[in-house]
């Protein structure tokens, strides 16, 4: 991921004690094991000025107040959100914060790549954006949309520069990878080709809610300009037509024939007016 626009927000990490609804099936099916590359938090709080500016362009978004974010290592607790601890990327609408557990970070940054991993923020601010328009479907339908909001704030980000070549790919895997067939679980999030979809029309169609009937925002791709053709050099330049010296063309031709004829019609008159006199002298 480009750190064009990443780096801004020294105060992203927060710490604060709370518990998180969203469930421990996400990235379930990737292995725990202990991960080498480290989450880059600049780029995190990169992301994370970008899903603020993100929601802004969004229904209702300019009065929204963005969630906070913040990063644990190993388990989390909140009163706001009593259960037995959050050991997995979550939204807690109590306490409007978002967590991210670092080490199953690392290991998608690892397996996946940065924007893999950073796509993880994004699903989490769109169920903070859902559940602050009390918008938020119940169920996998709630976690389809949270991967659309993602989609779009991808589109949104690759606007804005700040994403480079294989950014996308790396999310559409690590969404596609965390989904499941459990499709009669409580916490069933939706199944791997349906996850990867959600997240491609996100981005290819625009970000709406379930049921919102207003038009779907859909960031524009800049297109380079078109690059003006070089002038001609004077060897590429096309000589002009010439002429041929043998055909004349017909306006040139009919002066010449009228003046023929004229010049015979003298000469006739004049040798009638000697034939005429000579006959008189006979």
């Amino acid at each position: 991921m480009s750190t064009n626009l990443f780096g801004r927000r020294s105060e992203s990490t927060r710490i604060n004690s709370t518990k998180a609804i969203w469930g421990g099936l996400l990235f379930s099916s990737l292995a725990l094991s202990p991960a080498q590359a480290a989450w880059d938090l600049r780029h995190a709080a990169g992301v994370e000025d970008l899903l603020i500016d993100y929601i802004r362009t969004l229904p209702e978004g300019q009065t929204i107040k963005p969630p906070r974010l913040f990063f644990f290592e190993g388990r989390a607790y909140s009163r706001g959100c009593p259960n037995v601890g959050i050991d997995a990327p979550a939204y807690c609408p109590a306490d409007h914060t978002v967590y991210l557990e670092l080490g199953l970070g690392n290991q998608v940054a690892e397996r996946y790549g940065d924007f893999g991993a950073l796509s993880i923020i994004a699903h989490e601010f769109g169920h903070a954006y859902m559940f602050k328009r009390n918008q938020h479907p119940v169920g996998n339908a709630g976690e389809l949309a949270a991967d659309a909001f993602a989609g779009g704030f991808a589109r949104y980000a690759e606007t804005r520069g700040a994403l480079e070549p294989g950014d996308l790919d790396e999310a559409r895997y690590t969404f596609a990878s965390v989904g499941d067939y459990e499709v009669y679980h409580h916490d069933h999030h939706g199944t791997p080709m349906e996850r990867r979809q959600a997240f491609e029309d996100g981005y290819l169609q625009g970000f709406r809610l379930p049921g919102d009937s207003s038009p779907p925002v859909r960031a524009p791709l800049e297109k380079p300009a078109p690059t003006p053709s070089a002038p001609a050099t004077p060897s590429q330049q096309p000589l002009p037509p010439q002429a041929n010296p043998i055909e004349r063309s017909p306006s040139s031709v009919m002066p010449l024939l009228l003046g023929a004829v004229f010049l015979l019609a003298m000469v006739g008159g004049v040798a009638a007016l000697v034939i005429h006199a000579r006959r008189d002298e006979w």
